[in-house]
């Protein structure tokens, strides 16, 4: 793949190099704190919430930083919350979004480099669902069911290509 994604639609690892130990460290220190010594009106909560956002500005309510171990893990949680979210843009191009397109249904095996940096390997992890929202965000016509498996009328299975995929997200009133 030939990437020509400008700079302003990749992912942006500065801020979680910068704050992601520190991110992972106060959920941890919340959970050890809360089975020790509970929170029944979640004031501590709302006050790693709110210490998160200041650090983020991401809006908190999307995480559940109480319950964490029931998804994929703290590492995960602490790298989405520093993460920032992605762009809206005015000037998508086609083959910008040939390559998120591309991006999303493309495996890539890590490298011996990605697994050695724990911020690459997460990225690794949680690059497809930063590109759903980055096409969410910047195509109305952008539909998770085009990267699953789906039902025709007659009860058959199918998949769209990768340019079934593009034609139906692609749309000149959008751009």
């Amino acid at each position: 793949m030939k990437n020509v994604l400008r700079q302003i639609l990749e992912p942006d690892l500065v801020p979680v190099r910068e704050h992601y130990a520190h991110v992972k460290q106060k959920i941890l220190d919340y959970t050890d704190d809360v089975d020790e010594h509970g929170d029944e009106n979640n004031e501590k909560y709302r006050i790693l919430e709110q210490e998160l956002h200041l650090l983020t500005q991401k809006d908190m309510s999307q995480f559940n930083l109480w319950e964490w171990w029931e998804a994929d893990g703290v590492e995960n949680l602490a790298f989405r919350i520093c993460l920032p979210d992605p762009p809206k843009v005015d000037d998508f191009s086609r083959e910008e979004l040939r390559e998120v397109v591309e991006r999303i249904c493309t495996f890539v095996e890590p490298t011996p480099e990605i697994e050695q940096d724990e911020i690459a390997w997460l990225l690794w992890g949680n690059q497809s669902d930063f590109y759903h929202q980055l096409l969410k965000l910047n195509f109305a016509t952008y539909d998770f069911k085009y990267f699953i498996r789906n039902k025709d009328k007659n009860g058959n299975y199918f998949e769209y290509s990768i340019e079934q995929k593009i034609e139906a997200i692609w749309v000149q009133t959008n751009h």
